[in-house]
């Protein structure tokens, strides 16, 4: 299993690109910043990190605060509150993101007939998979070589019975190979979506800098 290790007192800058329906990449102003705050247990999970994003537009300042929770444990990394983000009435857990343990291209279910706020009587079933190991290069601060796993998160979106499509994010987590290497979720992917009732363009959240303690 890799070796993530996550770090209070880390900070990574990620640029913000769009990814338009037809697959052109448009950058954008904004960048988002993730700081590691404090290590503990969280929602009854020990070694459990606090992150605190904010979202700034590079002329006008803050946009969006927000902090979110991840852990790795035995060969898996998850993140709290997933299902909320869809239905926020749901009750939120621990959902499991990547799992290690299983060969890779292993699918999972997450979460099954989740309520679809925007569409009224849809559904969606979320299921997750290591996808691949991988590596990208930042844009800017040097270009440097980020080595990561892809978990690849669906999303299989229904009306009653009906199958509309499926939305696609891509987690890409690193770990610490080589040592210097930064290690959680160091690029956030969501693909352009394309389901029957709706399209809309897609957003690549991925790191360009960071410090780590």
């Amino acid at each position: 299993t890799p070796n993530i290790n996550m770090k209070v007192g880390a900070v990574y800058t990620f640029n913000i690109d769009s990814i338009q329906t037809n697959g052109t990449i448009t950058p954008t102003r904004y960048k988002s910043t993730h700081t590691y705050l404090t290590q503990g247990t969280f929602y009854d999970s020990a070694n459990a990190f606090q992150v605190r994003t904010v979202t700034q537009d590079s002329i006008g300042g803050p946009q969006a605060i927000d902090t979110f929770y991840v852990r790795y444990n035995a060969g898996k990394f998850y993140q709290y509150g997933i299902i909320q983000l869809i239905d926020p009435s749901a009750t939120p857990t621990w959902n499991l993101i990547a799992d290690f343990t299983v060969s890779q291209g292993t699918q999972w279910t997450i979460a099954s007939n989740v309520p679809i706020t925007i569409i009224p009587g849809g559904t969606v079933t979320i299921k997750s998979k290591v996808a691949a190991d991988t590596a990208f290069q930042t844009f800017g601060w040097g270009n440097n070589n980020i080595n990561c796993y892809r978990a690849e998160v669906t999303g299989d979106i229904y009306l009653a019975t009906s199958y509309l499509g499926t939305v696609y994010v891509d987690y890409f987590i690193g770990d610490a190979d080589p040592v210097t290497n930064p290690s959680g979720l160091v690029r956030l992917r969501l693909r352009p979506i394309n389901i029957t009732v709706y399209q809309a363009a897609g957003a690549d959240q991925k790191l360009q800098h960071w410090t780590i303690p």
